[in-house]
């Protein structure tokens, strides 16, 4: 039996903009979300979603009700199925027809003291960023340019240099160093024989706290003060809550956007989201240090993402990072464009440089030169492995050219997708479609199960 207390739990929990904007296109109309009535066929735009009632109702159809009976209605499926349902995308744990076991308890209560440890951080850590002794940590927001209304929007914080600032704090609010430990909070350090020590994971440091996608902290990012830190940039570890390949940096911050216009802007670190978001690109997301994920591109797609333009640093270790996103793209058949930043002579070429030097217009220019992402691999190809000759270089770079592409080729879906694909890499090299796909089923056959994306 689902509970009254859970099923209340689930309406808090539940974004009615982001789960309903799953299904149909919504765009703001004042204090509502307009869009299409997706329970009778329209051309006016009759349905209204009241995001802070979580309601909706149809002035076509007359169809309303909360976030349960959309559903309810949407997929003919009884109350409880949509309450389990709703509660599995919010990690809520509902009882089956019986009591919670002492596991299941004891599961749930863990996960609500991690979220409480992340939290309290977050919270101390943007206290220190705003009290007196944060004056450094804003000087050097100030030199990245970092707005102090980005700053708070993205509720960014200062770690000290000291050992053991945040864990005494959070001890003092009772939450214990082992949950800290556990959130990623804090470090430890652990001996045959002795008591584990724990102390401060990150230190002079610039925090950027990590959100789900119904923003609630999970994990943190760091940017250290200092220039000859070990480390720049030092990510938490996984936990219970934090598992990399399934966040984005910015989602909750640019979601509405993306929801209305159906486009996101993927790019490489947390200050480029946070440079293009201050200068007017708010569908701006990061993937948090690690390579994009199939879970990460659900993640967009469920927040209304249509579009995608990848927008890396323009250095080697970019090209490399979208040679590995196209193959995850390529596979979910998103739309996808490459916006390629030129590489630099001053060594730095990523999206928060370009806005600080050329502000929102060479922003606007570089990303209106985007090109489709396969177009974008048949040319890089070309110019790796041909000089650029395409259909007239020699055999032999043609086909070093192929064998570059054929990773990303076997990775569109088969259909119409890798049929163009196909058809597109024949005519800029040059040569018979039927050949082409021959060699291409050979590959395809020879490779492992598994063995490309």
């Amino acid at each position: 039996m689902i509970t009254s207390d859970v099923i209340e739990e689930v309406r808090r929990l539940a974004d009615p903009v982001l789960l309903i904007g799953s299904r149909v296109k919504l765009w703001k109309s004042g204090v509502a979300y307009a869009g299409s009535c997706p329970f009778h066929e329209e051309r006016h735009a009759s349905f209204r979603l009241y995001p802070r009632d979580k309601r909706f109702v149809c002035f076509g159809c007359g169809a309303s009700g909360d976030i349960f009976q959309f559903f309810q209605r949407a997929d003919g499926k009884a109350f409880p199925v949509v309450v389990r349902e709703l509660a599995a995308t919010l990690g809520i744990v509902i009882p089956t027809e019986r009591p919670p076991t002492a596991d299941e308890q004891r599961a749930r209560s863990e996960r609500a003291g991690l979220l409480a440890a992340c939290e309290a951080a977050t919270s101390h850590w943007q206290g220190n960023l705003w009290n007196s002794d944060g004056e450094k940590a804003r000087e050097y927001l100030r030199e990245r340019r970092v707005t102090d209304e980005a700053a708070r929007a993205f509720r960014l914080g200062h770690a000290p240099a000291a050992w053991h600032d945040v864990e005494r704090a959070l001890a003092a609010t009772k939450i214990a160093p082992a949950v800290q430990h556990a959130a990623g909070v804090i470090a430890a350090r652990e001996a045959p024989g002795k008591r584990t020590r724990y102390y401060d994971r990150f230190r002079d440091r610039i925090i950027l706290p990590v959100e789900d996608a119904h923003g609630r902290v999970i994990g943190f990012g760091a940017r250290a003060l200092q220039g000859d830190a070990d480390a720049k940039y030092l990510n938490g570890p996984e936990t219970a809550l934090f598992k990399k390949s399934r966040v984005l940096f910015g989602l909750r911050q640019a979601r509405d956007v993306i929801r209305s216009t159906g486009r996101a802007v993927l790019v490489e670190g947390y200050f480029d989201v946070l440079a293009l978001h201050q200068a007017g690109f708010t569908s701006a997301v990061a993937a948090c240090g690690t390579s994009f994920s199939r879970e990460q591109v659900e993640l967009l797609v469920e927040s209304g993402c249509r579009e995608l333009i990848l927008l890396f640093d323009g250095d080697e270790a970019g090209a490399t990072a979208t040679a590995r996103a196209a193959r995850v793209l390529l596979q979910a058949n998103l739309a996808t464009t490459v916006a390629r930043l030129s590489a630099s002579s001053h060594g730095q070429s990523d999206p928060d440089v370009l806005v600080g030097r050329s502000g929102r217009r060479g922003a606007e220019e570089v990303l209106a030169a985007a090109r489709p992402l396969s177009e974008f691999i048949i040319d890089d190809a070309v110019e790796r492995h041909a000089d650029g000759l395409g259909a007239q270089a020699p055999v032999e770079h043609k086909l070093a050219v192929l064998r570059a592409v054929t990773p990303f080729v076997l990775a569109a879906p088969e259909g119409l997708s890798r049929s163009t694909f196909e058809r597109a890499v024949a005519r800029r090299l040059g040569i018979d479609i039927g050949p082409l796909r021959e060699e291409l089923r050979r590959v395809a056959s020879t490779e492992r199960p598994g063995s490309h994306p």
